[in-house]
């Protein structure tokens, strides 16, 4: 791997051409990552800076050239667009749509694994992408959760289709169009990438678009199980498992999730490219069905065939693996024995969050759940408000749970009737007035009416200091759910009005120690 000379300094400041760079955003594998306004079109892109290495590679420059050009034909409300591809000051750049978000790899590091009905809408937006890129003739060949992106209001962005191809270790053979096997031994590989490959990827054999469904599969199973199906000591070990290994049932992590989906995602995973779906556009609909709750055709068990494609590992003759694991894998006999090793916790470079509001997917249902998708909790809930002997503390507490669970789902309308429904007058200063105010000014923030919202919280928040300040803080203190759902609420208030700080008077109630410290005289 080249080391940090490869790499132009920081860019920051300068002005490249069109480009003038505002700051870095990240660095990974290819290069720096920069956030620059294009001053003739007065937006802001992604601007990806390739390594001096990699720019010096005149054959696969002249390749990558020709892909990204290929990418930059296919417009999709899912991908990430390609503006531009080019050279400025000696440097090799990518003009890049910017997606303001983080990645996947981030989101779960930080929140884990999504509610269901959030988990299914980030999937149906994967899928999405990847009908459309393979209808374009184009295969991604690293999915994985650093390559999609997710903005604050949950829509989804792949990035990065074809554009590391020729720089991730596959490069050209002979200078012809096959793709070189893959070096699993190779020093400062990328850890990443061997998590969520293909067979055939790890092979070294021809790929089609069904390799990037099989490692959408692992991507989803990592983003339902909260951890990949796969992971080893070294990058051999676990790129082996995925030739040979049987990934842990995703039930057995999750088995609160409807087993046609466990079932779906398994069939992503299949060995063999004919016993995955063929299509994205077939999984999509499956998961269509499994959030109406529809029947979904089973999983059948892995044919003879598939297991025959296993490679078997003789642990005591293979001291050093050949460069080829193809080459080796032809070779290799012996009793098939793979060592179960303890999962490592990977710490992957990622791709730098870059986006801007995203409509439907063409041709597919929107990633908002059905209403007829119901949750075991949300059951649970709505036959607790309809139990006559509850308290009225206990029904409060309880419907301000169901809410808050709807704004989990993105379901406003929904939430919007529960928080109405506690009392005819919101504006009233009872602790159930305040919390149904507090809970409609968190329904705004979901629709992106910023300042209503804002309002909306100032006027429950009126009376603090005098009479009326036990009312807030009791509702706070009782329903620390809602409490940090108006936090983020509000988070998201500022960011729509480009704001840092709120007025005084509501801004204390972003942070969860808030409630202690009060609004700042």
């Amino acid at each position: 791997m080249a080391d940090d000379s490869d790499a132009p300094h920081d860019l920051t400041g300068r002005l490249l051409g069109d480009y003038q760079v505002l700051r870095k955003l990240g660095q990974g594998a290819m290069g720096q990552v920069y956030l620059a306004r294009q001053l003739s079109l007065k937006r802001e892109v992604a601007l990806k800076i390739l390594r001096r290495d990699h720019a010096a590679n005149p054959t696969a420059l002249k390749r990558f050239q020709a892909e990204a050009e290929a990418v930059a034909q296919v417009t999709h409300p899912n991908i990430v667009q390609v503006f531009a591809v080019g050279e400025l000051d000696g440097l090799r750049y990518i003009a890049l749509e910017f997606v303001d978000g983080r990645n996947l790899r981030e989101y779960l590091a930080r929140k884990g694994s999504p509610e269901l009905p959030l988990a299914l809408g980030i999937l149906r937006q994967v899928a999405a992408a990847l009908q459309r890129a393979s209808e374009a003739g184009l295969v991604h060949r690293d999915i994985k959760p650093e390559n999609i992106l997710i903005t604050r209001k949950a829509e989804v962005k792949v990035a990065d289709f074809g554009l590391s191809r020729y720089f991730a270790g596959q490069g050209v053979k002979g200078g012809e169009g096959g793709n070189e096997p893959l070096n699993l031994t190779q020093s400062g590989m990328t850890l990443g990438t061997p998590l969520y490959m293909s067979p055939e990827q790890v092979q070294g054999l021809a790929v089609d678009h069904r390799s990037d469904l099989y490692s959408f599969g692992v991507t989803a199973y990592h983003l339902l199980a909260g951890q990949p199906p796969f992971t080893g000591a070294t990058v051999f070990d676990v790129a082996l498992q995925h030739v040979q290994g049987t990934p842990p049932p995703l039930a057995g992590f999750r088995p609160d999730l409807p087993p046609a989906l466990c079932d779906a995602v398994h069939r992503l995973m299949a060995k063999r490219p004919a016993d995955r779906y063929q299509t994205a556009r077939d999984f999509a609909r499956d998961l269509a069905k499994i959030q109406k709750g529809l029947p979904v055709a089973p999983l059948t068990a892995p044919t003879a065939s598939a297991e025959s494609a296993a490679v078997t590992l003789d642990p005591v003759a293979s001291v050093a693996p050949p460069r080829s694991f193809r080459r080796w894998a032809k070779r290799a006999a012996g009793v098939a024995a793979l060592l179960a090793l303890a999962g490592v916790g990977w710490r992957l470079p990622g791709h730098a969050g870059q986006g801007e509001s995203v409509p439907k997917s063409a041709g597919l249902p929107d990633a908002r759940p059905p209403v007829a998708f119901t949750t075991a909790r949300e059951r649970e809930l709505t036959a607790r408000t309809k139990d006559r002997a509850l308290k009225p503390a206990e029904y409060l507490t309880a419907m301000v749970e169901l809410g808050v669970l709807h704004l989990k789902e993105r379901r406003p309308d929904d939430a919007e009737r529960v928080f109405k429904s506690l009392g005819p007058d919101a504006s009233g200063r009872t602790e159930t007035a305040v919390a149904a105010q507090l809970g409609l000014a968190v329904v705004l923030a979901h629709r992106d009416k910023a300042k209503e919202s804002n309002q909306a919280v100032a006027d429950a928040a009126a009376g603090r200091g005098g009479p009326s300040q036990t009312l807030l803080d009791q509702v706070l203190l009782k329903h620390p759910d809602l409490g940090q759902a108006l936090a983020e609420a509000l988070d998201r208030n500022a960011a729509n009005l480009g704001v840092t700080k709120l007025p005084p008077g509501i801004d204390w109630l972003r942070t969860p120690g808030g409630l202690l410290r009060g609004p700042k005289a």
